[in-house]
């Protein structure tokens, strides 16, 4: 079987970025990837491999149907069995191209949706609804949803596994990682570091680190925040007030910000805690996965795919949302006594369990016709 994964978006760190893990993990159940994204970089690990990578630059592509035709060219050319488009722009575009073909080229299409539609009413819920399948990351999105559109109900939920091959308890950096990051971040050294990888901003709950840090150094606990993510998202008004709050409470020589590496794996084995902290509940969390993944202790906003995650591998790291002091009093446990990691990543949070649940999808519909 053929499967073409359509990613008109892909990023570093954004649920999208799944098609390419995906693509390759599904070559274990017999599948034939292709990948049509705009850029490569994320695909260089699986390039190696003989990956099959095709350039959908939109960049290049003037108005939609420049690239309903370009992907329908795409279609015709590989004859591929599915299509697997992530996201509803990708879903927009896709149903258009495979509706312009003949029933013998028509692929079966499978609309993968990962996030929160920006703005509702923009949505083309009659493209949804042409799909073949549906699979939705998360249950609540798919409640979400389906109070719009209730047939949306019938969808498959699948959640984004870790990469088991890179992501695993017992992990460790080489010793040059490690001692390239304390070289480079020597205030680190002999420290309590509570990571917080997130973007800097208000919906990360970035300014919860002022109490937790006050709170236990209150406790003489020589806690330091490491903040790992880019401040690119943030209001400058919410910047000069967090860097305020910073400095009134005498932090500033216990938080480090750093841009966020390629690979985090490095970064979240030398904390000894992660958190993960939102104001909304998120239908995907990779640091807060990963770090699971990796064993390390977190806590993290009990909500969303982060609360799953966590009732899955630590469920005493579910704290009440929008309260740092319970996670002031957890980490104040932990630097006493670490809690043990898990001994494996549970069904269905591997990468191999995604794949398998997507290769029974795709084996479901081509049996089906």
């Amino acid at each position: 079987m053929k499967v073409l994964h359509f990613v008109p978006h892909l990023s570093t760190g954004s649920p999208n970025a799944l098609a390419v893990e995906l693509a390759y993990a599904l070559q274990a159940f017999g599948e034939t990837s292709i990948v049509a994204a705009p850029n490569r970089e994320l695909l260089t690990p699986v390039i190696n491999e003989k990956f099959k990578f095709i350039r959908f630059n939109k960049g290049n592509l003037a108005g939609r149907w420049s690239k309903v035709m370009r992907l329908r060219s795409i279609i015709r050319s590989q004859r591929v069995d599915i299509v697997q488009a992530y996201g509803y722009e990708a879903v927009a575009i896709a149903t258009r191209a495979c509706s312009g073909l003949s029933n013998e080229q028509r692929p079966k299409l499978v609309g993968s949706l990962s996030t929160y539609p920006r703005y509702s009413d923009d949505i083309d819920y009659s493209r949804l609804l042409s799909c073949d399948a549906i699979s939705i990351i998360h249950t609540n999105l798919r409640n979400f949803l389906k109070n719009i559109q209730p047939s949306l109900i019938k969808s498959w939920i699948i959640p984004y596994g870790v990469n088991e091959l890179q992501y695993y308890p017992g992990y460790m950096p080489s010793a040059d990682e490690f001692y390239q990051l304390r070289a480079n971040y020597p205030q680190l050294g002999g420290r309590f570091v509570i990571c917080l990888p997130a973007p800097i901003g208000e919906p990360w709950c970035t300014q919860d680190v002022i109490p937790i840090l006050s709170i236990l150094h209150s406790q003489d606990i020589p806690a330091h925040a490491l903040l790992v993510g880019t401040t690119r998202f943030a209001e400058p008004d919410y910047l000069k007030s967090l860097r305020r709050e910073i400095r009134a409470a005498g932090l500033e020589q216990h938080i480090t910000r750093m841009n966020p590496p390629e690979d985090l794996r490095g970064v979240l084995c030398a904390a000894d805690a992660v958190m993960c902290l939102t104001a909304k509940p998120t239908t995907y969390s990779a640091p807060a996965l990963q770090a699971l993944a990796l064993g390390r202790p977190t806590v993290g906003y009990g909500h969303g795919a982060v609360q799953d995650y966590l009732e899955a591998m630590q469920p005493m790291g579910v704290l009440p949302v929008g309260d740092p002091d319970s996670a002031a009093d957890i980490l104040s446990q932990w630097y006493s006594a670490p809690p043990d990691p898990p001994e494996e990543i549970p069904y269905p949070y591997k990468l191999s369990d995604t794949a398998k649940k997507y290769h029974e999808l795709y084996t479901n519909l081509t049996q089906a016709s």
